[in-house]
């Protein structure tokens, strides 16, 4: 019988490990089914993958001889993955109808029907480690029953040396890259957390008990790690090592004898990396660190003591931040860097818990001349089979607590969703932001001139921190809050959601900045005088853009006003190259046709000032509802509903017929200019685009009357000038249907897949210690 043919495959999303390179849970995996079941393994990586090149997945599931696999194990690490991994199953289904597809980790433990259902692409669910159910799949594979539609595990290693040894080869495709893709490799030398920290999801595993390899084999593991790592046994040591244990080292006893021993092998690392809790270590831990080239990273979670106990932090409370000050002061004296990870905004988080957090983290790292540790700030994610999954419904009645949805992994945007919650009653995820930028981005900013360390693994720790730094970038910062205003629309509550904007001064301040920004583009492209320059900073564009729209208003780009596309907020340079057509200057009186939601309109009565007047005519009444409030500041301007093509439309004051525009702005095109706006225009200068789509020319036309001629009597003759090529929405006389109101229940009722922004964000973390 031939032998049973087994793909393990790694999605290479963001995620946990995103950025590191050893994927050594697959490496075990696969090592274990060559021992126990004669397999012959393939392992993917598709973020290694695709330093070759485009990635042709129908060919990766036909193997390398075309002859395919017998069993695809998908891993599902983070619930980040679980999207991508369903598309990935679902094109080995197609291309695989024999296999047996199986999906393993943190999320399927935590949720297995995610996986296994009536018309699921997966066959199995692994629940917890995945060595012996798997190996039960291949099993079933080579012996013609395979399994499908089950969930197997747990069935937890209780001793690790019964392991073989990691099978390193495993990855050798990727063995001449792997420096060019990653700067750290992982590798894991124990299993469990018994701690049960509410954010954590190490319980989803079922057996949390602490499990590590003896001192001799994990030795061993990171020789052969070396070993495959620079195998021409050169110098080596520009790799950071991570021991990617869910809490390493926890015996006392084990944790210094391994200390000791990987001290003595001098492997050629810049540093080893590893997660422990600050209250297991002391003094002579510390001194190990630095004599095996370790860094510690503490998951600390909060610097509110109030906040520890809710979050479930045991182990000696009573002292555990004093612990942390005394421990950052030995690492001064020993010259160990070291990190510590913060998360704002847990469940029961309350404004003043925050701010005492922070005090706290100030207290520990900019009190001190200099110090040796580094600071990681994430905001709250929430994770399935977490305890504070399990109980959320008593976080609510207790703190109010949010969340707004608790099956984020199923919808697009998964890194704002994951962070949409509502900490408590008294603090909401907007407010949680806009307090940990105030709180925290200081103290990441004055870091780096604090951080001590010196010699080659500097870099690898600046680097960190300039990350953590960008997180609260005004660019970063602005995409959250789009997509924050995008899923309010997106979830039925735009009307509230439009009144929250309008006071969001958090939201008109980063807009601001980033439209200050964009105007180098525009300038680019068209005259910008400073009174121009002025008004489209100051002006809130994204008030009348879309809820979904708020990153793009900053942007010199038009953006749609509704799903027929017959209507826009135009870009930016414009609006700046019409009024300088226009002429437009203080004390004139301009009529706005076209005028959408009113941004132009509110643009010019900032440029004609209290003097002048600025009517806007938009023929979709809806447009003109939500915009004509946003005008209320504006004692000089309106914006009425109206069809452009009719003359009561042009009337100035419709007691006073003969009163007079001076510039006439048209926000539409069309394929030749009516001869009744030259009569209604008067004397007025008319801006408007004509032509098809795709050969529109920006136009001018004036009335040019001879010397001593006055304005009444003969009309006189019409000069016209085309400029610049454009594109604008076509002139319409029929509103289209309204779209039905989305309700919060409908949202409720379906998944929505929306786009994503382009600005990298926030890289989701591993589960702490």
């Amino acid at each position: 019988m031939s032998r049973p043919r087994v793909l393990l495959l790694w999605p290479g999303s963001d995620g946990a490990a995103s950025g590191n390179f050893g994927v050594p849970q697959l490496v075990g995996l696969g090592t274990y089914l060559e021992a126990e079941t004669r397999a012959e393994v393939t392992l993917v990586d598709l973020s290694c993958e695709r330093a070759f090149g485009k990635v042709d997945l129908p060919k990766l599931f036909e193997g390398a001889d075309g002859n395919g696999y017998d069993v695809v194990g998908f891993s599902c690490y983070s619930s980040f993955d679980y999207l991508p991994l369903c598309a990935l199953a679902e094109l080995a289904r197609v291309k695989l109808p024999s296999a047996i597809l199986v999906a393993g980790g943190y999320h399927v433990s935590a949720r297995p029907d995610d996986f296994v259902f009536d018309g699921s692409p997966f066959d199995v669910a692994v629940v917890g480690e995945g060595e012996r159910p798997l190996a039960k799949v291949v099993r079933s594979a080579a012996g013609g029953a395979p399994l499908r539609g089950v969930v197997l595990g747990p069935d937890p290693i209780l001793s690790l040396d019964e392991l073989p040894e990691s099978n390193w080869s495993l990855l050798s495709r990727y063995q001449p890259i792997a420096r060019r893709v990653a700067s750290q490799v992982e590798v894991y030398l124990s299993r469990g957390c018994p701690f049960d920290c509410a954010f954590c999801m190490e319980k989803a595993k079922r057996e949390v008990s602490w499990r590590g390899f003896s001192v001799d084999r994990a030795i061993q593991e990171l020789r052969n790690l070396h070993a495959f790592l620079n195998p021409g046994g050169g110098p080596g040591g520009d790799w950071t090592v991570y021991f990617a244990d869910a809490l390493f080292g926890m015996p006392k006893a084990w944790r210094r004898a391994f200390l000791q021993r990987l001290a003595s092998e001098g492997f050629p690392v810049l540093k080893h990396w590893l997660l422990i809790r600050v209250d297991m270590v002391d003094e002579e831990d510390m001194r190990l660190f630095a004599d095996a080239n370790c860094s510690p990273g503490f998951g600390l979670e909060s610097g509110d003591p109030d906040m520890l106990a809710t979050i479930r932090k045991a182990g000696r409370l009573h002292d555990y931040l004093e612990r942390m000050l005394e421990i950052s002061e030995v690492s001064r004296r020993f010259g160990v860097p070291w990190g510590a990870n913060v998360i704002v905004g847990h469940p029961g988080e309350t404004e003043e818990t925050l701010r005492r957090s922070a005090a706290y983290m100030r207290k520990l790292f900019l009190e001190p001349e200099s110090t040796m540790g580094f600071l990681s700030v994430d905001p709250y994610r929430f994770y399935p089979g977490s305890p504070i999954d399990d109980e959320r419904q008593e976080y609510a009645a207790r703190f109010g607590t949010r969340i707004h949805r608790p099956e984020w992994w199923k919808d697009g945007d998964q890194a704002f969703l994951s962070e949409w919650v509502d900490p408590s009653r008294e603090l909401s995820y907007r407010r949680r932001d806009e307090l940990m930028t105030e709180e925290f981005a200081p103290i990441l900013r004055e870091l780096p001139a604090r951080f001590a360390l010196q010699g080659p693994a500097r870099p690898y720790f600046l680097r960190a921190l300039e990350g953590q730094v960008e997180q609260f970038s005004d660019s970063v910062r602005l995409a959250y809050a789009d997509r924050y205003y995008a899923w309010q629309k997106y979830t039925g509550q735009s009307r509230a959601a439009q009144r929250e904007l309008e006071g969001d001064a958090a939201a008109a301040a980063l807009c601001q900045r980033e439209r200050e920004r964009s105007l180098s583009d525009v300038a680019s492209r068209a005259t910008v005088s400073s009174d121009v320059r002025a008004a489209l900073v100051e002006t809130p564009r994204e008030l009348h853009a879309p809820l979904d729209a708020l990153r793009a208003s900053t942007r010199d780009v038009a953006i749609a006003l509704d799903g027929s596309g017959a209507a826009t907020v135009s870009a930016m340079h414009a609006y700046a190259r019409t009024y300088e057509l226009a002429q437009i200057r203080a004390g004139a009186r301009v009529l706005d046709l076209g005028a959408g939601t009113g941004y132009g309109t509110a643009l010019l009565a900032r440029l004609v000032g209290p003097t002048g007047l600025v009517r806007g005519v938009e023929l979709d009444p809806a447009l003109v509802a939500r915009g004509a409030p946003l005008l209320r500041a504006f004692a000089n301007a309106s914006l009425i509903a109206g069809d452009a093509f009719l003359e009561a439309s042009w009337q100035v004051d419709r007691g006073r017929a003969r009163a007079r525009w001076d510039a006439v702005v048209v926000g539409f095109a069309v394929a030749e200019i009516p001869p009744e706006f030259f009569e209604w225009m008067g004397d007025a200068t008319l801006v408007i685009p004509r032509g098809p789509r795709g050969a529109q020319r920006l136009v001018v036309a004036r009335r040019v009357r001879a010397r001593g001629q006055g304005l009444e009597g003969a009309a006189a003759p019409i000069r016209i000038e085309e400029h610049d090529r454009v594109e604008y929405v076509l002139a319409r006389r029929e509103v289209p249907e309204p779209a039905p109101a989305r309700t919060e229940a409908d949202a409720e009722a379906a998944h929505v897949v929306a786009p994503p922004g382009k600005v990298r964000l926030p890289v989701v973390r591993a589960p702490r210690p």
